[in-house]
């Protein structure tokens, strides 16, 4: 009984996409204008074209920018001298600085000192959280301390004389 149910509910929707379909294709037919197609007649509609009418749409694709996404010309000017250069070496990168835990003061909560922080002379006095020339303490323990830059963790030790 479901099955012989669902065949017929199946058939009707079938039937109305079908006379929706016709209907909405007679009504887009009904709305292109024959003259509005372009001739297909080969030779005699090349005819029509001259040389002003094809300037007039060269002119106006070239404004356009068709093969760039905001339709804006480059800000860079094309220079043909540079055709075929190789483009400079990027500069290189600043040496990572070579920090040092000259010592750890206090207790709970502790505070550092660290050597060769970068725009710094001598030691820095840090605590958890400062922020020394784009290097963050993450944190300070008793005889460590983790400092994070934007590519590198450090994890600094106390060094002790015999090592």
């Amino acid at each position: 009984m479901k099955v012989r149910q669902l065949r017929s509910t199946l058939w009707m929707f079938t039937a109305i996409a079908a006379v929706l379909a016709v209907v909405g294709w007679r009504y887009a037919a009904r709305d292109v204008d024959a003259r509005s197609l372009p001739s297909l007649r080969g030779v005699s509609g090349a005819r029509r074209l001259n040389a002003d009418s094809l300037h007039a749409a060269a002119s106006s694709v070239a404004e356009h920018d068709p093969f760039r996404v905001d339709h804006q010309p480059s800000s860079v000017a094309y220079r043909a001298e540079l055709e075929g250069v190789a483009p400079p070496p990027p500069l290189p990168k600043p040496p990572k600085p070579r920090l040092m835990l000259a010592g750890i003061i206090g207790g709970p909560p502790w505070e550092a000192l660290l050597d060769s922080v970068p725009g710094r002379d001598g030691s820095v006095l840090v605590r958890k959280g400062d922020t020394l020339g784009g290097l963050r303490v993450r944190s300070i323990g008793r005889d460590t301390v983790i400092v994070q830059g934007v590519d590198t963790t450090w994890r600094l030790i106390v060094r002790q004389p015999w090592q």
